[in-house]
């Protein structure tokens, strides 16, 4: 289960431009399962109304001014008692000034001045506000008070300018708040490796042999991984999404570079979880130059890749991903055995729903000694969500 479902938000919406994202926000949050309160500043009004929050949280929005909730409670000490975090988003130079200085003379910074919880701050505002030494200034003194602040992203402004202060795509703000959630899950102190996407075998500079894996299954691994607490790092090859906000991620290509790459990250691990789709074979030799098409066709002779789960030994779990297309548990046993793993995540690609194109998976977790644990059709992340709870038992179990 994630941890958005059931936390409760306080999402505290400054007066920006970029306050239409945080209506986004509020949707993806809600949709999670998360418990949003939605609080606009007076600015915060010119751009988006409460209507929007409202309908899109099914939950009571509060104003600058509101001072008590509708069970006629104090609102700034009911809302941050009952938070579990505060992200403010966007987050204006103007408000990001008041929090550093402790100010409290509307409902959002009430809020904040009242919090035990963690506090988020996104910024967002034009890129000279975002770099003046005032600001900067306020920011290092949020994060001395343990606040976490999410770097803005560099971009087009509303003002046509060009630089540094774009509030982050949802999808990041997202994995930010998940991450906080779950700082102190199951796996706190723990590291895990993930790796992830495709591997690419080069014959000349423009073709390759590859696979269609997208990366999507190796990149909810990781991000299951951090809403447990664990430290992860996450090697991913080719892929058509992007890694989880906050992950150490290294991008390689081919199977050679991405052993290296883990041999490096496994130093120190509690875990290894091997979903990448790496490449049994690769082409002996390689050209410089573009193979033309015509004549005789060029013949490709192939090597073995090295089995990078063989090849990566050391004192912490070793789970691995089978990809199958026919007599799938047969084959996955098989391997379990062979490679000497502690578990192994055995999933039928042949089908247009678990497919690597596929955003739904269906999967078979087996290990020594125990029944096979079935995971009927779902999403990929509720597919990572059961492969992590494996892994937190097997390392509490040691």
């Amino acid at each position: 289960m994630s941890v958005l479902e059931g936390a409760r938000v306080v999402l505290y919406v400054t007066g920006g431009i970029a306050a239409y994202k945080a209506s986004d926000l509020a949707s993806k949050l809600t949709q999670a399962g998360a418990e949003v309160d939605a609080v606009l500043s007076r600015a915060a009004e010119d751009f988006v109304g409460p209507l929007t929050f409202q309908a899109l949280t099914q939950r009571a929005v509060y104003s600058a001014q509101t001072a008590m909730t509708a069970q006629n409670e104090i609102a700034h000490v009911r809302l941050a008692n009952d938070a579990d975090v505060l992200l403010v988003a966007p987050a204006t130079a103007n408000a990001i000034a008041r929090l550093a200085h402790g100010q409290a003379d509307d409902l959002g910074s009430a809020v904040a001045l009242s919090m035990q919880a963690p506090i988020v701050v996104a910024p967002a505002m034009e890129p000279g506000m975002y770099a003046n030494t005032a600001t900067q200034d306020n920011l290092a003194t949020l994060k001395k008070r343990g606040v976490r602040v999410i770097e803005p992203d560099s971009g087009r402004m509303a003002s046509g300018a060009e630089g540094k202060g774009r509030l982050p795509e949802t999808s990041v703000l997202l994995d930010v708040v998940r991450a906080t959630l779950g700082r102190n899950g199951p796996l706190k102190d723990r590291v895990l490796v993930v790796s992830a996407g495709g591997t690419r075998e080069y014959m000349d500079p423009v073709r390759f042999i590859g696979n269609p894996a997208s990366g999507r299954q190796g990149v909810e691994l990781a991000r299951a991984a951090i809403e447990r607490g664990a430290k992860t790092r996450l090697v991913l090859g080719s892929a058509t999404v992007e890694p989880p906000a906050g992950v150490e991620t290294q991008h390689v290509e081919s199977a050679e570079e991405m052993l290296d790459a883990l041999q490096q990250a496994v130093a120190g691990c509690d875990a290894l979880i091997m979903n990448a789709a790496v490449g049994d074979y690769r082409p002996a030799a390689t050209f410089d130059v573009k193979l033309k098409r015509g004549g005789e066709p060029a013949g490709i002779d192939l090597i073995e890749n090295p089995d990078l789960l063989q090849s990566l030994q050391g004192e912490f779990l070793r789970v691995g991903f089978a990809a199958e297309t026919n007599d799938h548990l047969e084959n996955a046993r098989n391997k379990l055995l062979g490679k000497e793993l502690d578990a192994l995540v055995v999933n039928d690609v042949a089908g247009s729903d678990t497919g690597f194109a596929a955003e739904t998976n269906a999967a078979t977790i087996l290990r020594p000694d125990h029944p096979d644990l079935e995971i009927p059709l779902t999403s990929k992340a509720g597919v990572a969500s059961a492969v992590l709870d494996v892994v937190v038992e097997m390392i509490g179990g040691r």
